[in-house]
């Protein structure tokens, strides 16, 4: 008899983040195997329901779930959910084996310690820990956070990387794209939802010594407002022509993949990743790639990528500058296929099918 499990996919909501990515990529890979011992299914919320968001598979809706009072009815023998803060069903409400992955802890670094929003996802997350049966995550570093700061045993986390979104779009294609913003000059590129953590605001003072544009993709919602303002105060502040540096709120993928194939360069001065997914999509489109040293980083990175070793100015520029007069002499661009090659949704997708086993036969 097939044992029926559940990958929940609240974070199909939230396009174009790292969560939706995860979510998409990895029960795109789950949906192309057949085991028969395992039918899985996947939670998506109601509305995307007639869209069909990975095809042909078995979809359960919130709507579904919510009316068959799973606290008696123990339908599903084993519930993946996918993120850390779930929003379409949550671990207290099931009866069944449970297995919780854990992004990120970036509400440290959003957050005062002292403030109410941190003390409610440290203790939110504490709790699902203790009502699953299995802790996952996406990087070494990610671990060690987590095992720290919630005082849970290393030894009980297991680490399973993520994959990395090779572009699929022909060649042939992406050269004849139009994007919906198509820069001038030369320019630097990076990704991400605009907020603090991502420390976008660091990378105008560049420019002052640098002959490029800068252009940022991500989402810019109520929340980035703040923060947008301070970024455009740098410029002010370092005296960057406004036309310099452009925020364009959240992109299609194949403008996406556009910026990543024609900029110079990829800068990602982000203080707070549990893993770092932009960082492999650059390393596979061969291109220079300068990184914070701060939290997973580096390990995703590793020699492929140049590093700011300070967020000052003056010395940013200079690795800049360095990087790019030695990256076509180099060997960083075989470093990056390698790291590449290194991280694949397949691999994920094994790994957490053997986990489901592990689990299941507790």
């Amino acid at each position: 008899m097939s044992r029926k499990i559940l990958v929940t996919a609240d974070q199909i909501a939230t396009s174009s983040t790292g969560l939706y990515h995860f979510a998409f990529e990895l029960i795109k890979q789950l949906r192309a195997y057949q085991i028969d011992e395992m039918d899985l299914q996947y939670l998506i919320p109601r509305s995307f329901a007639k869209i069909k968001p990975f095809g042909e598979v078995h979809y359960r809706t919130r709507g579904v779930l919510t009316n068959l009072r799973w606290k008696s009815i123990p339908e599903f023998d084993l519930i993946h959910f996918t993120q850390q803060n779930p929003t379409l069903l949550k671990p207290h409400k099931i009866i069944g084996r449970k297995i919780l992955t854990i992004h990120d802890l970036n509400y440290r670094y959003e957050y005062p310690v002292d403030s109410a929003p941190y003390r409610h996802f440290q203790a939110q997350t504490r709790r699902y820990m203790d009502q699953v049966d299995g802790i996952t995550t996406i990087s070494h570093y990610a671990a060690r956070d987590i095992s720290e700061h919630l005082q849970y045993p290393l030894d009980q986390i297991r680490v399973i990387y993520n994959g990395v979104n090779v572009s699929t779009i022909p060649a042939a294609e992406l050269a004849h794209h139009q994007p919906s913003f198509r820069p001038e000059r030369p320019f630097l590129f990076t990704v991400g939802t605009v907020m603090a953590k991502k420390n976008f605001h660091v990378l105008p003072a560049l420019l002052a010594n640098l002959d490029y544009d800068l252009i940022i993709a991500g989402r810019i919602d109520d929340h980035s407002l703040e923060y947008y303002n301070l970024i455009k105060r740098e410029c002010e502040r370092f005296g960057i022509a406004s036309g310099r540096v452009h925020l364009l709120g959240e992109t299609s993928e194949i403008d996406k993949h556009w910026y990543y194939q024609y900029c110079s360069a990829f800068v990602f001065p982000s203080i707070a990743e549990g893993f770092g997914l932009p960082v492999l999509e650059a390393f596979s489109y061969e291109k220079p790639t300068f990184l914070s040293t701060h939290t997973a980083l580096p390990e995703v990175g590793g020699e492929a990528a140049y590093y700011f070793d300070s967020f000052h100015p003056d010395r940013m520029s200079e690795v800049v500058k360095q990087g790019l007069a030695d990256f076509p002499s180099s060997n960083k661009i075989q470093l990056a296929r390698n790291r590449v090659s290194e991280f694949s949704w397949e691999k994920a997708a094994q790994s957490y099918l053997t986990l489901y086993e592990e689990i299941l036969r507790r």
